[in-house]
């Protein structure tokens, strides 16, 4: 079977873009903000996205060129102890991620279409989101066309799909972004907002700050073993992985931070709830925009880029389970899509009858097993794969300054001594603020 293959440079930088600008962008960043400490919170983040996030998605990069597998076959390619029993779990996370994360995305479309009627600015957010989630059959309903979307996206492959539609809607969405940051820092009594997440209060900072930003960063970036190592594997030799992790690295902070400047400041000056954890995007923001001028019009902006990029990423998602079963099974394009939609619909059943399931969904596949995926990750390229073949992969079409041994070093030790000591100390304070 042909290897699939991004088409070009700025189609594949866009897909991967696409595929880490999602809910982690612009509905859990502003709530993980709110709930942990504003500024310390942004602080930790950009910390850690440095020093662990960008190197840890060069690795993935990596990986997935080198081997040409998605997480079922690569981990088995580079010869890891139980590769295959590795690369089973992670699909296994995959596919429960989907199982909420797309229920959140037929949500953020529900909301996208009371925007554009209009409606969306008459209603009580509260009141309107708990009847949202009470009602199975409208969540049946918005859940079924968002499968329905994805399937046709994939049906078309990665170069007249995934990357074509990057590539269209990516710029779309940054304009949109930039336009409703205006709008948002422009209101009166933001500047409070403002100070709250650009000014960090040091006694916030805690185990429990740390390890939520560990988990926002490989949330944010699709990392795990998982999402990036299958658009790695598509990824031509010529593709400079150096740049193309900066790249990548930049582009998702920026959505990150943008969407902070759009929700915080608006929810200050408005005097609404920050900490109110995942319902913050569905009933703090119709809050701002049932006070705000032309409301209904920027909440249509707003919930429709929510929309894309959350889609983008679900697309991501579920090209991973595709990719899977047709490297290891030989199965035909439409029939795998087929497949995981219909099981995604029924695995994501469970979310539409409860919020504490996507809450702790969110927390396992999210906050814990995606560091732990990359943790795995890191262990198969530092450990197993030697040296001398791990820099010859990464630094393959790299005409700059080349990836020494310091970051080989970086990955085989450092990275995930932190990420393991990070979760442990702070899962507990985690389950505690949630559930406590």
């Amino acid at each position: 079977m042909t290897r699939p293959r991004f088409a070009t440079g700025l189609g594949a930088v866009l897909s991967f873009i696409g595929l880490a600008v999602g809910l982690g962008n612009v509905w859990r960043f502003p709530y993980m903000v709110g709930a942990f400490g504003g500024g310390a919170f942004l602080l930790v983040y950009l910390v850690i996205l440095v020093a662990f996030g960008i190197p840890a998605l060069l690795a993935e990069l990596t990986l997935g060129r080198m081997t040409q597998r998605g997480p079922m076959g690569a981990f088995a390619r580079v010869g890891i102890p139980g590769g295959r029993l590795i690369g089973w779990l992670l699909f296994v996370t995959v596919m429960m991620a989907l199982s909420y994360y797309t229920v959140v995305v037929s949500w953020v479309l529900r909301y996208f279409v009371i925007s554009v009627t209009g409606e969306i600015t008459g209603i009580d957010p509260q009141e309107f989101f708990d009847g949202a989630l009470l009602s199975f059959s409208g969540q049946l309903v918005m859940t079924v066309i968002v499968i329905v979307l994805m399937a046709a996206v994939l049906f078309l492959g990665i170069r007249r799909g995934v990357e074509r539609v990057s590539k269209v809607g990516m710029p779309i969405l940054f304009v949109l972004l930039l336009i409703l940051v205006v709008r948002s820092v422009t209101l009166p009594g933001a500047g409070e907002g403002l100070r709250y997440y650009l000014l960090p209060d040091f006694s916030q900072m805690n185990a429990g700050v740390i390890a939520a930003a560990v988990g926002q960063v490989f949330f944010s970036l699709g990392l795990g073993g998982t999402f990036v190592v299958t658009y790695a594997s598509y990824l031509p030799a010529t593709i400079n992985l150096k740049r193309t992790a900066l790249t990548i690295g930049f582009g998702e902070t920026l959505a990150s931070v943008l969407a902070g400047f759009v929700i915080v400041p608006a929810a200050v000056a408005f005097g609404l709830e920050l900490s109110s954890g995942p319902q913050l995007t569905f009933v703090t923001a119709p809050g701002i925009f049932a006070h705000m001028p032309a409301g209904a019009a920027f909440a249509g902006l707003f919930f429709g880029l929510l929309f894309f990029a959350a889609f983008l990423s679900d697309v991501a998602a579920f090209e991973v389970l595709v990719a899977a079963v047709r490297d290891e099974f030989g199965w035909a394009r439409p029939q795998a899509v087929l497949l995981f939609g219909i099981g995604t619909l029924l695995l994501g059943s469970v979310g539409m009858a409860s919020l504490d399931y996507v809450l702790t969904s969110d927390l396992l596949w999210g906050s814990i097993m995606q560091p732990v995926g990359s943790v795995l990750a890191l262990i198969a390229l530092g450990w197993v794969v030697g040296r001398g073949r791990l820099l010859e992969e990464v630094n393959r079409g790299n005409d700059g300054r080349k990836v020494g041994w310091l970051w080989v070093a970086w990955l085989k030790y450092v990275i995930p001594s932190a990420i393991v000591i990070i979760l442990v100390l702070g899962v507990v304070d985690l389950f505690e603020r949630f559930f406590g």
